[in-house]
This record gives structure tokens, C-alpha cells and sequence, in this order.
């Protein structure tokens, strides 16, 4: 048992030093490698070493492979590609799948032509074989800080490269026969199971589906938010307490068909692989499968009993050649990490195990989601127990009769219904904390104080873990430098502007999507979220920013003003600040109606100062909000003055260079994302320029940057930085000394890799 136990957190230690790139994790394994060496046990040292080097070769293969894929250039190529009913999802008037062929197992995206299209693709019901040609290339990574990781994610699928359909020549079913048949069944009766849920009244369809086959539909996220507000989100992902209950069903049932116990152990073991496919073969699932059938295994040749424990460090030994990321996810740490705990403390009493799995998971649930609800303790003490006995149970019955008996139905839909009514209360009350994402080593010696203070717990370790605690928010809160980050929200603006300490925080424009008309057919009622939510306000939360004091717009346009209304009903903002004639615009007041407390507006006028240290230079009279009219600010942070201008013309900066005519710029964020109407050769010149930024969406239908406004760059000298390119772009100081840039994504990314001639010639 101990040899297994050690060389289990050793493999664990390694994956996150040598694949998820913690160098921290190297000073531990060191020092967990050491303390083996001080347990003198021979055994133990060589199982330890084997493991760890036998573990390395395997994980800097899987990390040399991943890289190549995702550093091979973009390839138009005819693909075979073989698909399970349940691996296609359909949003709109666009399809995605994972499929395996001649490159591997790769996402696959494609566009639906007609309605028909549709249709006849939400009927697939068998393995298919599609001919197709597209598009290969590696999978897009995130542009800011805290958006979804799109490689990382699919990495752990075993998926480096996704394939843009532009053809489908032939689609054919391709049925296998012998155990390969059996698993394309299986595939096909969880396709089933999901079709039937549609059926159902939609909240039982949406417990069944995540519970019973891990299919989440695509509202879930929408209408379950209390669930993660909560802390309850590990009750809706297939993992260890679900195959318990499974486990204890199956062999009530077995029980009672007067089966021995040999035979039900061999029920169990082909059960159990079965149902890890039905469920979706989720990392939580995988183990939870794992650990419940090696102590039957064991069981079945040695005639002896198996140790929790050993079947644990077996899972996750398991676990990490399968897939190596998964200590690097919040499925894979909360369920091995707490799976590991009930070993630990079988026999603690249930509130205080609620307890300590809140201290241990809270560094974890940090990192992943910034916030933490202090409800979240009582609610799951009540909803643990609850979903056991009560709401799984429901949710089984209402899936197996709701289609054939409606009065059980009705009465499960209820339940459900009225317990998702009474969470969605509890989340609004007070309690939810923005503390913020901590950085590497804060969840290292976090987790570390805590599992220490779970050894030893006294009222020194306590008092030590609450210090640590608020030594992490005051930094977090009370950062020492400030920044001016270029937010990469698209084809839009969107600047944050930080004082040191936090002393003013600030964002001028928000960004927004245009939207355009679609056929009816694509109305699948669903409403993408707005970039504001998923990007800005994410970021900020993870900054521990909690409300922001000023909210410049610089015009009408929805992609600088479009996402307002969505920013007031998710964060407070003190003021907002517009150019002067905007303030009684209908388009304008219709977006200040979502705020929760609604913001003192402003209109500003060229010669305003603000508490932030901007100072307005533009518009210099009323207007009507347009690109002419736009606000332009100016300031100075870490020794560079910067100047915002909106979508400001040409006639516009040459305005202000004439009433200015001892401003100088270090700085400017180039007008009307680099339309040849602004970037006034002569402005920028007199301005004395020296970097400029683009804000501007990739491969935008306007054509932005123009090539005459990278000519003017060019000529000037003018050295320039492009959201398209790279990401968020950060100007990081402290104080009043000069700062240092800094871009989200690095030189000769896929994004520089794939740009157009056009746009390569802009550094």
C-alpha cells in the first residue's frame, strides 16, 4: 500500500512540474522524493524511482507530440473521419464533433447549409464514416487572461487539431462487429437516452442528462448558475458519488435476484466499463470507475482485500496515462483530492468532513472560478445528503416512466423545479466574495497550510492558514503596480486602466457584438453571452476587482457601447462618462436599464479632468455620438502618456493636434481600429507617436487594419501592437517609474503564424 501511495503523489507532483508547467512542483516532488528516502524502506524507494521515471519518458513524449501538432502550419486536406452518434453537437446553424481518422482524433467544426441539413443530422443514430475535406489546424488558444483554454481542454481529450469543414462528400454508416460492436452500441443507447430526455419537461430533462449520461445541454450554464455560485457543481459531474449509488442499486437488484457474491462481482466489473462509456468516460468518472472495480479485481485473484488506499494511488496512476492533465483540472483535483480525504478520515463525523472538504477545495475553487459564496458550507450540508436520497433517485424514476406515465412526470418535474426555485434564492443572498485568482504559489502553500493544519490541528495552524488567507486578499486587493491592458474583445474596444493599490480602476469602452438577421431554422432560442461577462468581467474578478469607479464610452457604435448594459447588471459602476450630446441619446438610455444601481452620467467636454488622472481633449462641443463626436482622453501612467481616441477621423486628430500643440503621445490607441479614416499622417507626426495599438477583431469583415494606415506606421517608425495578434496587450508599472509591455500571447503564435501578408507587415 505505502509503495503504491508515495509513487502516486510522485507521478502526481511530476505531471503538474513537467505537463501543466509549475516549476513549484519540482521543489516538491524533490522534497517528497527525499522524504521516501528517509523512510529507509528499499521497496518503496524502487517502486517510487521506476514510477517516476517511467512516468517522465510518457509525459515529455505526450508533451513533445502536442507541441509538434500545435506548431504544424494550417493544411487544407480529404479526411476520413469516424463519428459516435453521441460525439455531434448542433448550436444554431453550426455543428462540432470529435472524431478519429487519419490525423488522430481531432475536433471537427462545420457549417449547416439548409434546414434539411439540420434535420437529418440530429437523426444520426449509428457510427458514421464522413469523406469530407477542410481545413487542419491547431486548436485556437485564449486571448486574455482567465478565458477558456480551448488546447488545454481539448489536450486532455487526446485532441491537438481541429478540422474547419469546407466539403462533405459522402456520409455512410460504418458498423462494427464483435466488443468493438458492443461499445458502438453503447454510444448509441446514451445518443438515445439524450434524444429521449428532450422529451421530458425541462428541468428533469436537464438533471437527467448531466446526471445519468454526462451530457450537459446548452442552457445549463444559463439556468444553473446558482448551482455554481454554490459550490454544488461536483454534484452534477458524473464522479464518485454517482457510481456509489449505482454500485448500491446494482447490487440490491442482483441481491435480490438471489445471484452469489462471485457472480455479482462479475456483474459489476462488466457494468462498471459499461457504464464509464454511457456516462461520457468523464477524468471524475474514470476514477471513480477505477477505484470501485480494483478492490473486486483484486479481490477475485488474490482472495484477500484490497485497501482503499491502493486502489486510490492505482486510479490516478491510471488516471495520468490516460490523461495527464488531469491534476490541472478542477474535475480531476476536487475528485481525487476528496476521494483521497473520505480515505484518510473514514471515520469523522459528517459536518466536520464538510468542513474540511471546504478548506481543502477552496484553493482549488479559486483558481478556477475567483469567488467563493460563505453559503456554500450550509447548503452543501443540507443538499448533499438531499441529492443522495431524494433528488438522484427522482431523477432515475422521472427518466425511466416521465415518457410513459405523466403523473410521475409532473410530480418529478415539480420537485425539481421548486428545489432549483429555493437554490436560486439562497444564491442572492449576501455572501458571494470576488477574493480573487491566486497565482501559482498562493494555491500551492495554501492546499499545503491546510492539509498540514488537517495533520496537525491546532489553533497556531489555524491562525497561520487564516493569515495566509488575508495576506492573499490584501495582495490580490491592493496591488503595488498599476496597468493600461488593451482587452482583446474583437472587432471593439475595451481598455482597463488600474492605478497602483487600486486606488482607481477604470475601463473605457466595453465592446459589443453586432448582431445580424439569421433564418429561422438557426433560432435555437439560446443567446451567446455577451464578451463582457466571459472576458471582462471574468478578468476583473480574478483580479479581485468587485466594482469599477469610472466607465468612459467614447461614442454610439455597438462595438465600443454595446456590452453596457450587460457590465451594469454584473458589476457596479459609479459613474459613467460620455461625450457631451450622448447622455439623452434612447440608444444610450436603454442600456443604462439592466444596472442593479444605476451609475451617476456625466458628459465631458475637451479640458475635463477626471480623479483617474485622464484628461479629455475631444469632443469640443456637443454632438450626436458619432465617430466624429468621439471622446478622446489622454494621461499619463509609468512615465508614457497615452491617448485613447475611439473611432476619432482624420479631421479629428489634426483638431486636436492644432488646439494641442504642445501635447506629445507616447502612446495612442489608433483610431477607428486602423481605418484608413483615421491615423492622420501629419497628427501623428506632430504628436510625436512612438507605439501605437489595434484593437481589432481577426479577420473582420471591414478589413481593419487598412494597408494605408500600416503604410503611415511603417514610414513613421511607429512600432505597433495588434489584439488580433496578440491577445491583450499590458503596460505593467509601478508608480511613477516607466513600465514594461507585456503581451498575452507570444511572438510567432498561431494567430501571427496565420495572418495575412497584410498583417505581417504591421511589425
Amino acid at each position: 500500500m505505502r509503495p503504491l501511495f508515495f509513487a502516486a503523489i510522485s507521478c502526481g507532483l511530476l505531471s503538474s512540474w513537467l505537463v501543466s508547467q509549475q516549476p513549484i512542483a519540482a521543489v516538491l516532488l524533490g522534497l517528497w522524493l527525499f522524504r521516501v528516502w528517509c523512510l529507509r524502506e528499499r521497496h518503496t524507494l524502487m517502486v517510487t524511482l521506476v514510477c517516476v521515471v517511467g512516468f517522465a519518458g510518457w509525459f515529455s513524449w505526450q508533451n513533445h507530440r502536442f507541441e509538434h501538432l500545435a506548431a504544424l502550419p494550417s493544411q487544407s486536406m480529404q479526411a476520413e473521419l469516424t463519428v459516435q452518434p453521441d460525439a455531434i453537437s448542433i448550436r444554431g446553424g453550426q455543428y462540432q464533433l470529435v472524431a478519429n481518422g487519419s490525423v488522430g482524433r481531432v475536433l471537427v467544426r462545420g457549417q449547416l447549409k439548409s434546414a434539411h441539413d439540420k434535420q437529418w443530422l440530429q437523426r444520426v443514430t449509428r457510427r458514421m464514416v464522413w469523406h469530407a475535406q477542410g481545413t487542419l489546424a491547431p486548436i485556437d488558444p485564449p486571448t486574455n487572461p482567465g478565458q477558456f483554454d480551448a488546447p488545454m481542454y481539448y489536450r486532455s481529450q487526446g485532441i491537438a487539431q481541429q478540422l474547419t469543414l469546407t466539403q462533405v462528400f459522402q456520409i455512410q454508416a460504418a458498423p462494427r462487429t464483435g466488443w468493438l460492436g458492443i461499445v458502438d452500441r453503447l454510444h448509441q443507447w446514451r445518443w438515445a437516452f439524450a434524444q429521449r430526455c428532450q422529451q421530458l419537461p425541462p428541468m428533469l430533462a436537464r438533471y437527467a442528462s448531466s446526471l445519468l449520461v454526462g451530457l450537459r445541454p446548452a442552457d445549463f450554464q444559463s439556468t444553473m448558475g446558482a448551482v455554481q455560485q454554490l459550490g454544488l457543481l461536483h454534484l452534477f459531474s458524473l464522479s464518485g458519488m454517482h457510481v456509489i449509488l449505482l454500485i448500491s442499486f446494482l447490487k440490491w437488484g442482483l441481491i435480490r435476484l438471489h445471484l452469489s457474491r462471485q457472480a455479482t462481482d462479475y456483474w459489476l466489473l462488466g457494468l462498471l466499463p459499461a457504464y464509464l462509456i454511457l456516462g461520457g468516460g468523464a477524468d471524475s468518472l474514470q476514477r471513480a470507475v477505477i477505484t470501485a472495480a480494483l478492490p473486486i479485481v483484486w479481490e477475485l485473484v488474490t482472495h484477500r482485500t484490497s485497501g482503499a488506499l491502493r486502489g486510490w494511488s492505482l486510479a490516478l496512476m491510471i488516471g495520468l496515462i490516460h490523461n495527464p492533465l488531469v491534476l490541472s483540472q478542477l474535475g480531476g483535483q476536487l475528485s481525487y483530492g476528496l476521494a483521497l480525504l473520505l480515505i484518510l478520515m473514514p471515520s469523522m463525523p459528517s459536518w466536520k468532513l464538510a468542513v474540511w472538504i471546504q478548506v481543502i477545495s477552496l484553493p482549488v475553487l479559486l483558481v478556477a472560478t475567483a469567488q467563493w459564496h460563505a453559503l456554500s458550507l450550509a447548503v452543501n450540508l443540507i443538499v448533499a445528503p438531499l441529492f443522495s436520497w431524494l433528488l438522484f433517485p427522482v431523477t432515475m424514476i422521472g427518466a425511466i416512466f416521465g415518457t410513459q406515465v405523466p403523473g410521475i412526470t409532473s410530480s418529478c418535474e415539480w420537485l425539481l423545479v421548486n428545489f432549483q426555485t429555493w437554490l436560486d434564492w439562497v444564491s442572492h443572498w449576501p455572501g458571494l466574495l470576488v477574493l480573487g485568482q491566486p497565482n501559482a504559489i498562493w494555491p500551492w502553500g495554501l492546499s499545503l497550510l491546510s492539509l498540514w493544519l488537517l495533520r496537525t490541528p491546532t489553533r497556531r495552524y489555524r491562525r497561520l492558514l487564516v493569515l495566509a488567507y488575508g495576506c492573499f486578499i490584501l495582495s490580490m486587493r491592493f496591488p503595488l503596480h498599476g496597468a493600461v491592458q488593451f482587452i482583446d474583445v474583437g472587432q471593439g474596444d475595451s481598455i482597463l486602466i488600474r492605478q497602483p493599490f487600486n486606488r482607481q480602476v477604470s475601463l473605457i469602452d466595453t465592446g459589443g457584438r453586432l448582431h445580424f438577421s439569421k433564418p429561422h431554422w438557426q433560432d435555437d432560442g439560446l443567446t451567446p453571452k455577451a464578451r463582457v461577462e466571459t472576458i471582462t468581467v471574468n478578468y476583473l474578478h480574478r483580479l479581485g476587482i468587485t466594482h469599477l469607479d469610472t466607465v468612459y464610452l467614447s461614442h454610439k457604435d455597438v462595438d465600443h457601447i454595446g456590452d453596457l448594459g450587460e457590465l451594469l447588471r454584473l458589476m457596479p459602476v459609479k459613474r459613467v462618462v460620455v461625450p457631451a450630446g450622448m447622455a439623452h441619446l434612447d440608444k444610450f438610455q436603454k442600456l443604462l436599464q439592466p444596472a442593479k444601481q444605476p451609475p451617476i452620467v456625466m458628459e465631458a467636454l475637451a479640458g475635463q479632468t477626471f480623479a483617474d488622472g485622464l484628461t479629455a481633449v475631444h469632443p469640443f462641443r456637443p454632438g450626436r455620438a458619432e465617430n466624429e463626436d468621439s471622446l478622446v482622453l489622454t494621461g499619463v501612467f509609468g512615465q508614457r502618456r497615452f491617448m485613447f481616441t475611439g473611432d476619432l477621423d482624420r479631421a479629428g486628430e489634426r483638431a486636436i493636434a492644432a488646439r494641442y500643440p504642445q501635447l506629445r503621445v507616447d502612446v495612442l490607441k489608433l483610431g477607428h481600429h486602423g481605418s484608413k479614416t483615421a491615423s492622420d499622417p501629419e497628427a501623428l507626426q506632430q504628436l510625436g507617436v512612438r507605439q501605437g495599438i489595434l484593437s481589432v477583431g481577426r479577420h473582420n469583415r471591414y478589413g481593419h487594419p487598412n494597408q494605408e494606415t500600416l503604410t503611415t506606421l511603417a514610414n513613421l517608425r511607429i512600432e505597433t501592437y495588434s489584439t488580433a495578434l496578440q491577445g491583450m496587450i499590458t503596460y505593467r508599472f509601478f508608480n511613477h517609474r516607466q513600465g514594461q509591455w507585456q503581451t498575452f500571447l507570444k511572438e510567432g503564435n498561431r494567430y501571427q503564424r496565420t495572418a495575412s501578408v497584410k498583417n505581417d507587415s504591421q511589425r
